[in-house]
C-alpha cells in the first residue's frame, strides 16, 4: 500500500506574509490537495509576526474552511514559558504555552482562543500545540472546553488512540517519498523563500504525493493504540533525539 500524505501549514496568524500564503495557497488548489492550518487566534509572539495585522485575516481562514481545509487551534497567543519537556507529551522543548500549568489556567487560554474561533464563525476540528508542547492536562482542559478530539502531532507511522484522543501523527518537515504509513509535512510558510516555494511546486507535482495527499476527513479513525511497530518507530526516533542533544551539549562544551 502506498504511504499517504497530510500537509500542514503552522503559524496561521493576522501577520502573516499574506504573498507567500497565497502562493502555497494556489500550489495545494492547483493539485486539489485540503491540508490542516494551524491558526494562532490573538498572536503575541513577536518571533512569528511578519505583517502588520491584516483585518481581513478571518475572511481568509473562512475561506481555507470553505474549500475543505482543516482549520487547527494552534493555542491562544503563542507565548511561551519555560517548562520540563520530560514532562511533556512530545519532549522536545523546554518551553511551552500550556503544559507546566494549572488545568484552571490552560481551560481559560483554550476558552478564550475558542471564543475568537466562534466570533469569526470558525470551528476548529483538530488541536495543534505551538511548539509540539503540551501535558496530559491540556488534554483534559480541550475535552472540557471544546469539542476537538483530534490531535495533529505524535511520532507513530498510523493514526494512534491515546488519552480519549486521535493522534494524526507529525513526523516530516520536508518532502520525503515513503513507502507506507501515514506522513504529516509540516511547512512554516512565512520563513519559507520564494525559491522554496517554487521548489515545493516542483516536487509536489510528483504524482506519488499529490496523488496519495489525503485530507483529515479521509481518515477511518479507530480507538487503537499504537501498534509495536509504532512503538519501535517511535523509540528509535526519541533515541535519535535525545542522542543529538547530548552532541549539541558537548559541542558548547568543547567550543568553549
Amino acid at each position: 500500500m502506498s504511504a499517504k500524505y497530510i500537509f500542514r501549514l503552522d503559524d496561521a496568524t493576522a501577520n502573516i506574509d499574506s504573498e507567500k500564503w497565497r502562493l502555497l495557497e494556489d500550489i495545494f488548489d492547483m493539485f486539489s490537495i485540503c491540508p490542516i492550518v494551524a491558526v494562532v487566534p490573538d498572536n503575541k509572539d513577536l518571533e512569528i509576526t511578519y505583517n502588520k495585522s491584516n483585518p481581513h485575516f478571518w475572511k481568509l481562514v473562512k475561506r481555507w474552511e470553505n474549500k475543505g481545509w482543516s482549520i487547527a487551534m494552534h493555542g491562544y497567543q503563542h507565548i511561551y514559558h519555560q517548562t520540563e519537556r520530560k514532562k511533556l507529551i512530545i519532549p522536545y522543548y523546554n518551553k511551552s504555552e500550556f503544559g507546566g500549568i494549572s488545568l484552571n489556567e490552560q481551560k481559560k487560554k483554550i476558552s478564550k482562543s475558542l471564543k475568537i474561533f466562534k466570533k469569526n464563525k470558525i470551528s476548529p476540528t483538530v488541536w495543534v500545540a505551538p511548539g509540539h508542547s503540551f501535558d496530559k492536562i491540556t488534554l483534559v482542559a480541550l475535552k472540557q472546553e471544546t469539542d476537538i478530539r483530534i490531535i495533529s502531532d505524535g511520532i507513530a507511522i498510523s493514526t494512534y488512540f491515546e488519552n480519549d484522543f486521535h493522534f494524526i501523527p507529525q513526523q516530516l518537515w520536508d518532502i520525503k517519498i515513503k513507502d507506507s504509513g501515514l506522513w504529516t509535512i509540516c511547512l512554516h510558510p512565512d520563513t519559507m523563500t520564494k525559491k522554496d516555494i517554487l521548489n515545493f511546486k516542483k516536487m509536489i507535482s510528483n504524482p506519488l504525493l499529490h496523488n496519495n495527499a489525503i485530507k483529515v476527513e479521509d481518515i477511518n479513525f479507530k480507538k487503537n493504540p499504537k501498534s509495536i511497530l509504532d512503538r519501535l518507530f517511535t523509540f528509535k526516533h526519541y533515541t535519535i533525539y535525545e542522542l543529538k542533544l547530548i552532541f549539541r551539549h558537548f559541542q558548547k562544551i568543547f567550543k568553549n
